[in-house]
């Protein structure tokens, strides 16, 4: 499985909420992935050149926010130590996880994945069984590694001290603003002459 920046996202959450919240959001990052599966491998490759020829946007879009939110989030980590608070602020199960179904869902590289696989799944043969049982195993090991993740950072959440776990917040935060620019400059060559 990739480790792209809804993985960072995912492992700051795990690593500041502990593993109930960072479940629930993993949980959102299975249900995106296994509804843009369904989705693919239904349409399969009818969809692939429209994506594709959109993709340079669909990147620029998704860089700019995962920028944003990496700098929101530092913005944050570095509010609350000069206010010497405790720990970064803590949310809800159900909010980590619409906000976690809603980032993997404008994750432009979570579509193209799909539509790509979707549309091998559906060249292999003409039996219904094939897709769906690829579409549950999709699901199924993505659920699977989201909590592997979500286990992860919260493990090492709990053993870090607050100081600590305010550095490696911020650290994330840095790397999901990298992560982001890295998208926001791939979209932008996309875009570029073909």
């Amino acid at each position: 499985m990739p480790l792209g920046a809804i993985a960072a996202l995912l492992l700051r959450e795990a690593l500041v909420n502990g593993f109930r919240v960072a479940a629930a959001a993993a949980a959102g990052v299975a249900t995106a992935d296994l509804v843009y599966c369904a989705i693919a491998t239904a349409a399969g490759a009818l969809f692939a050149p429209a994506i594709q020829d959109r993709r340079g946007v669909f990147l620029i879009a998704s860089g700019v926010l995962i920028v944003v939110i990496g700098g929101l989030q530092l913005r944050q980590g570095l509010k609350q130590r000069t206010r010497e608070e405790p720990m970064v602020a803590r949310i809800p199960a159900g909010l980590a996880y619409i906000r976690f179904v809603a980032l993997t869902g404008i994750n432009p590289m979570t579509l193209i994945y799909f539509v790509a696989l979707g549309g091998a799944v559906n060249s292999r043969g003409t039996s219904w069984l094939g897709p769906v049982v690829f579409v549950a195993s999709a699901g199924l090991s993505s659920l699977a590694w989201q909590l592997l993740l979500a286990a992860m950072g919260s493990v090492f959440g709990r053993a870090a001290n607050p100081g600590t776990i305010r550095i490696i917040a911020g650290v994330a935060s840095l790397l999901i603003i990298t992560l982001g620019s890295i998208v926001l400059v791939n979209g932008i060559d996309a875009l570029g002459p073909s």
